[in-house]
């Protein structure tokens, strides 16, 4: 994939549309999955145990279907599960995308794979009963064109919201940034105008902190790129802060460092740290070269960063007081095995990297390494879905649908494959003792 530039105009509006109490709040639970890849973003499924045996007849408490397309993962509080889809209307004839720049600064760039910009989409917020599959209630926060073109296996709906179990946080990127109540009442909406990426859509997804929900808004070759943090109750902007990076889909997360706590966001050019609190720049170091669309994970001290586009590379990054601008920070870094989009998992002390053909390799986090390397899944495949973890299994799914159950732990074994028989894109989520899976067509639930 080449680089590009273009200039994006950045435009934040926030409209405040009333109270933030919902009327029907969505009782917690110690198990809820509330953003992209759960807790922390972390991938790892906490409270009670998780089913590791089913099909698409067996095992299923409920199939509901979703209209549309997107890649946002089911983010679940309670006894509600939160998502969003986009759906494909009408042709516009003549309509073009923005003019984007190769990787010589040139005009005229036009990538391969990159399609959507002219027809309209219909683009929802979705809410489901995690009991029984029924719809609760859908919300429309776009209907007409978009900004920019997609990459043909991206979607509009890529980005996974997040939640504290009384407000939804949804972004569509280009299309605007949305706060629901959990009963699906819009408390407020912003636009940060047109935020072009190469022509590949959008991908990164909301975080929060404290009274802040945070986005990283990485775009083209760096021009207008930023990290903005607003307040969740009014959608007022709090703090934002400029970027020279390039265009990134990767999510930030927030660690414990040295007794602060640090905003982590990738970058190609740099990783850099933030006072989550006032968007101050702590620290940054070395970026991961290729274009940032896997996501952190943390452990044992240390932030992994990973990316598998144009270059191979594993970073292990030491976050805290220290050197804030130097190469010190990086304590290992390993130059294969890495993925175009799934991110890694680390878990039980282990860090798991997959490349998009699902071979798996396992290195020391301390060190960097090699466990084992080469670990493959029985049958040929290709991945989307970044893996997620409970017990002493590691949950790997496939775009053909077929999750393989690994063996947590030193030694790569595949105990079996689950099959659902559709295509899954999304990443799955664990909550409330079960396993939720978004296909191509249907969300499902696994008990």
């Amino acid at each position: 994939m080449r680089r590009l530039l273009a200039y994006v105009a950045v435009l934040a509006v926030a409209v405040w549309i009333g109270p933030s109490a919902p009327t029907a709040a969505v009782q917690p639970a110690v198990d809820n999955w509330p953003q992209w890849r759960g807790p922390d973003g972390a991938g790892i499924g906490r409270g009670a145990a998780y089913p590791d045996t089913w099909s698409a007849t067996s095992h299923i408490a409920w199939k509901t279907p979703i209209e549309g397309r997107g890649h946002s993962s089911p983010v679940v509080w309670g006894n509600r599960i939160f998502l969003t889809t986009s759906i494909e209307g009408d042709e516009i004839p003549g309509r073009k995308a923005p003019d984007h720049l190769g990787f010589d600064l040139k005009p005229g760039y036009f990538h391969e794979d990159s399609v959507g910009v002219d027809y309209a989409y219909t683009l929802k917020v979705v809410a489901v009963d995690a009991t029984t599959g029924r719809q609760v209630w859908e919300k429309t926060v776009h209907d007409g064109a978009v900004y920019d073109n997609r990459h043909r296996k991206n979607t509009y709906a890529s980005p996974s919201v997040v939640t504290d179990g009384r407000m939804v946080y949804a972004s569509f990127e280009s299309e605007g940034f949305f706060a629901f109540d959990v009963d699906g009442n819009l408390k407020w909406k912003t636009s940060f105008g047109g935020m072009a990426k190469a022509g590949l859509g959008p991908g990164t997804s909301p975080i929060l902190f404290e009274k802040l929900v945070i986005l990283q808004g990485d775009q083209e070759m760096g021009t207008g790129s930023f990290i903005v943090a607003l307040d969740r109750e009014t959608g007022k902007q709090v703090w934002k802060v400029s970027r020279e990076n390039r265009r990134s889909w990767a999510t930030p997360i927030i660690v414990d460092g040295g007794g602060r706590r640090e905003l982590i966001a990738s970058g190609a050019e740099a990783v850099i740290a933030y006072d989550p609190a006032t968007g101050r720049e702590l620290w940054r170091t070395d970026g991961t070269r290729s274009h940032p669309i896997p996501s952190f994970v943390a452990g044992d001290g240390l932030i992994f960063a990973t990316a598998g586009s144009q270059a191979k590379v594993a970073l292990a990054i030491r976050p805290g007081p220290g050197d804030p601008t130097g190469t010190a920070r990086v304590a290992w870094r390993y130059n294969k095995g890495t993925a175009y989009v799934p991110s890694p998992i680390y878990y039980n002390g282990y860090l798991y990297l997959m490349t998009d053909s699902g071979i798996v390799t396992c290195l020391d986090p301390k060190t960097g390494t090699v466990v084992y390397e080469g670990g493959r899944v029985p049958v040929p495949a290709t991945f989307t879905a970044s893996p997620v973890a409970f017990g002493d299994k590691i949950l790997f799914t496939s775009e053909d649908g077929d999750t393989f159950v690994v063996r947590a732990g030193p030694k790569h074994e595949v105990i079996r494959t689950n099959s659902l028989d559709e295509p899954v894109f999304a990443s799955p989520a664990l909550a409330n003792g079960m396993v939720f899976i978004r296909g191509e067509k249907h969300l499902y639930a696994i008990k």
